[in-house]
């Protein structure tokens, strides 16, 4: 879906909404009007009554003109504006009859036959908002301005048009406005998610937006006193734990080198090793922080790598590009290479690595024996190999942890001998 489908389906409905209204006042206006100009065509009754009255009696044109003043009819015969009239005119409706000239030449004899075919009619004509009366026969024609008529005017249905119009723009307006807190909560929920503990989800209002961002507020204050009673049980026992294994360690150094002082150590190192762990899975877990992330070189992670495990020289080679970048959380990627290292050493038949960058992949080899179980087995925590003794099966948990909250994969293939896992870092 888009991002603001939501606004999208509200400018949709807008829109069908106003072309709606719009195509139905355009509907009953055309309607309106004409109704009204043929009620007001009409009046061409009037026009060729007083017409044929002045044929029968044979009165003459100033008389018929005379009579026609009395309804307000007045002859355009002598106005310049004549042409004009006839040619840009509105035709707006129009009457056929027959010609009594006709007849009556006809029963002397006189007639011609273009006078029986020559069309004979009153047509209403609407120029410069006013109306007129085409009269024309076989013999003459008549331009008539009717000064007590008008012609449509769409004063009080645009008045309601314009007015629904702005009823809906403002329901249209004050949707969109509601749906401001509603984007300002989207944007607080953002900055929570990303590490903004103190961000306020408070809303004034008695909506059912303002009310959801109320009950957010009331949850991130949860979440934030949990949080500092977590991190704050995690401090207290980390420190209760590290004092007794560290005077636990100091006092087995002062024993003299028995068997049983090498076991005494090596239960305390592996205590501290797995608080450590512990640690750092407590980390991973509590989420990963957007913010922490920037661009390094890969040769500068690795080598941060290398000297948090210790690891010899003689237990690695290394083929990575100096211009390699990666846009990781330092520490914890670092972390991540070191525990793969660890474990493809400890895991090598003969006791080496191979590190290498290719295609969008960070490559570890070994050669040694394969994986006993499907590697999705190794990623859950405190999942090992029978034969790791001295191991929590906390390594590839934590590895795949940290690729997962950077967007990356950890993949494994055994070919040949060899072992081969990898970052897909592209």
């Amino acid at each position: 879906m888009p991002r603001y489908s939501i606004l999208i389906t509200v400018i949709i409905a807008l829109i069908v909404t106003l072309s709606t209204v719009s195509f139905t006042v355009w509907e009953f206006y055309k309607l309106n009007r004409q109704q009204y100009l043929s009620n007001i065509f009409s009046k061409n009754e009037l026009i060729h009554q007083i017409y044929k009255y002045a044929v029968e009696r044979k009165l003459s044109e100033e008389v018929f003109k005379n009579n026609l003043l009395i309804y307000r009819l007045e002859s355009m015969d002598e106005n310049p504006k004549k042409v004009y009239i006839l040619d840009e005119g509105e035709k707006v409706q129009k009457e056929t009859f027959e010609d009594l000239n006709a007849y009556i030449k006809k029963s002397k004899h006189s007639f011609l036959i273009s006078d029986i075919l020559q069309e004979n009619f009153i047509e209403m004509i609407v120029y410069e908002e006013k109306v007129y009366f085409h009269l024309k026969t076989s013999a003459e024609g008549f331009l008539l301005k009717a000064s007590d008529l008008e012609p449509y005017r769409m004063g009080n249905l645009l008045y309601a048009y314009m007015t629904i119009v702005w009823i809906i723009l403002f329901s249209f307006f004050y949707i969109l406005r509601s749906f401001y807190p509603l984007r300002q909560l989207r944007d607080n929920i953002k900055k929570f998610a990303d590490g903004d503990m103190l961000v306020s989800f408070d809303l004034k209002g008695k909506d059912e937006i303002s009310e959801v961002a109320n009950e957010f507020n009331k949850a991130a204050k949860k979440i934030n006193t949990l949080i500092e009673s977590r991190n704050l049980f995690l401090r207290n026992i980390m420190h209760e734990l590290k004092t007794p294994i560290t005077k636990g360690r100091f006092s087995v150094e002062m024993l003299e080198d028995t068997k049983y002082k090498s076991r005494l150590l090596n239960v305390f190192i592996r205590m501290e090793g797995l608080i450590n762990e512990m640690a750092l899975v407590e980390q991973i877990a509590a989420g990963f922080n957007q913010a922490n992330r920037e661009d390094y070189r890969a040769v500068d992670i690795l080598s941060e790598a290398l000297d948090l495990g210790f690891f010899e020289e003689d237990n690695y080679s290394l083929d990575i590009s100096s211009d390699l970048m990666l846009h990781v959380d330092y520490k914890l990627f670092a972390t991540a290479i070191k525990n793969m290292i660890d474990n493809a050493i400890k895991y090598s038949d003969d006791k080496k690595v191979i590190i290498t960058a290719r295609e969008g992949k960070l490559l570890f080899e070994n050669y040694g024996k394969g994986l006993d179980e499907p590697l999705s087995y190794y990623l859950e925590p405190f999942t090992k190999s029978h034969k790791a003794v001295h191991s929590f099966g906390l390594g590839l948990y934590i590895v795949n942890s940290i690729l997962e909250s950077h967007g990356y994969e950890l993949k494994y293939e055994y070919l040949n001998g060899w072992n081969r896992f990898w970052f897909e870092i592209s």
